[in-house]
């Protein structure tokens, strides 16, 4: 079994790492002249592919860690060693093509709009390549994995995901969600490859999970995701971090 302590120690450093990716894209931010949003924006688009490739390869190395150390964990040490995924889980092009969509605030009289949403942008790339790494190397490893929230409770989209049980065998099966996108910004779900005889993490509780999305769905009275989800908000406002209270 994969402890939950583990994994909320894997969790805690890939957010820290996050933070100091979002503080350091925050500091060169201030510097920017507001008002010439033209060369603001070419200047985010320089810096920002950096600054995530950079913190990128970091996670990657941590997630490569903690996969081995999970493997000591099993007893498994020396059958089977982590390695760096041969393709980034980012790449340049999608970090500009994210800074282009948001850079029109430049030219608003709110531009620090941009920052909280490429904030958001590069919690997200930043984690991914620590969680591409790990759902790599389990495809590699030839294991389950599951994707496990992390915290009290968790948004409706990653809840939905969750309740798949350990079923995934590829890196798309787990991460990516109905609207195309794979785990949002300051998401804390975390995939955890799970072994033959492994027992779930404590807390992670697959079935539960399922019948609250059962629930969703009946309620939604659509197979559409969203109309799910949407469902599951209002269904289960306690459980979900984005749940809505009716009045």
């Amino acid at each position: 079994m994969v402890a939950r302590e583990s994994i909320e120690e894997f969790r805690a450093a890939s957010s820290g790492l996050s933070n100091l990716a979002t503080n350091e894209l925050s500091a060169f931010f201030a510097t920017l002249n507001m008002s010439n949003p033209e060369a603001a924006r070419d200047a985010l688009l320089e810096f920002l592919p950096i600054l995530v490739a950079e913190y990128g390869q970091i996670a990657a190395a941590l997630a490569m860690e903690w996969y081995d150390d999970l493997l000591a964990e099993a007893g498994e040490a020396g059958k089977f060693a982590a390695a760096m995924p041969p393709t980034p889980a980012v790449v340049a092009e999608q970090v500009e093509e994210t800074v282009r969509f948001f850079a029109g605030k430049l030219w608003t009289p709110n531009p620090e709009l941009v920052l909280s949403n490429l904030s958001l942008a590069s919690d997200k790339y930043v984690k991914q390549f620590g969680r591409n790494t790990v759902a790599w190397n389990a495809d590699r490893e030839g294991v389950a994995w599951a994707r496990v929230p992390t915290g009290d409770t968790t948004c409706s989209w990653c809840l939905i995901l969750a309740s798949r049980d350990a079923v995934y065998f590829s890196e798309s099966s787990a991460t990516i969600r109905e609207d195309g996108e794979e785990y949002h910004g300051d998401c804390d779900c975390q995939a955890v490859p799970l072994r033959a005889g492994d027992d779930y993490p404590p807390g992670y509780l697959p079935d539960d999970f399922y019948d609250m999305y059962q629930v969703a769905r009946d309620s939604a009275g659509s197979p559409d995701m969203k109309a799910i989800a949407a469902a599951m908000r209002r269904e289960f406002p306690d459980f979900v971090t984005d749940g809505v209270h009716s009045h």
